[in-house]
């Protein structure tokens, strides 16, 4: 993934409105440097949760004002749906205020997400909850998009 690249659009991507669906509160994006089709960023700026699809890679974000993360700093930390089971990340930020989380390449990580209703995520020892609503429809808005843009 041309990760440069991707991070220099997350940081645009608000101002963005061609080409892209509304999903319970989500916007999903193509993401394109030119011609050429990068992925799908699924987000909702209210919640504070994105998606980005790439390929068969799938990260999700995590943004709010109690996460004292500067862009460039290194992160770890957990994320849990609701009162599931912990799993760590470490990652460096994209943006201020932001957890990269890499999503695990699974059918149950997608059925977690989708079928919760709260995510908790501790990003260098302060603890976050942000809401799911919306998340399933997101998803599938998220695989239309990658469709439709014929990702492999």
């Amino acid at each position: 993934m041309k990760k440069t690249l991707v991070t220099a659009f997350l940081t645009t991507v608000a101002a963005l409105s061609t080409g892209s669906a509304h999903a319970a509160g989500f916007t999903v994006t193509p993401m394109k440097d030119g011609e050429s089709f990068l992925g799908c960023l699924a987000q909702n700026t209210e919640s504070g949760i994105g998606f980005l699809a790439v390929g068969d890679k799938l990260a999700m974000f995590a943004n709010t004002d109690k996460f004292p993360i500067e862009k460039g700093q290194q992160v770890k930390g957990s994320w849990s749906v609701d009162d599931g089971d912990e799993a760590e990340f470490s990652s460096t930020a994209d943006s201020a205020h932001t957890a990269t989380i890499d999503v695990p390449n699974a059918s149950e990580a997608v059925a977690t997400l989708t079928q919760g209703e709260e995510l908790n995520v501790t990003a260098n020892g302060v603890d976050a909850s942000l809401p799911l609503a919306g998340t399933e429809q997101a998803f599938t808005d998220l695989l239309a998009c990658m469709q439709k843009e014929g990702a492999e």
